[in-house]
């Protein structure tokens, strides 16, 4: 169930703003879940809470982002760790 303090609802899709200097997030959220592709099979991240959990590593086989916690997220914005504020943008079903 997702918080509604996310600003998210169930069954959209939504994807993170990209911006130079941030890690790149290719994939979209669906109903809690970070997916990387529109298969819905391959999730790489998931909410707990407004807390996003981004489970990618680095070449080095080190998680992208410390405990892989990326950031929160609230009001359809994503504020990573580093205080790095991204919108989540509704994406129309593939």
């Amino acid at each position: 169930m997702l918080d509604k303090s996310t600003g998210m609802h169930a069954g959209i899709r939504y994807v993170i703003e990209n911006r130079e200097r941030v890690e790149p997030f290719t994939g979209f959220f669906l109903d809690g879940k970070y997916y990387l592709g529109p298969d819905l099979q391959t999730t790489i991240g998931w909410l707990e809470g407004t807390r996003f959990f981004y489970d990618e590593l680095d070449p080095d086989g080190e998680p992208v982002f410390k405990d892989r916690i990326a950031g929160t997220i609230e009001n359809l914005t994503l504020t990573l760790v580093d205080g790095m504020p991204l919108e989540l943008h509704p994406v129309a079903d593939r």
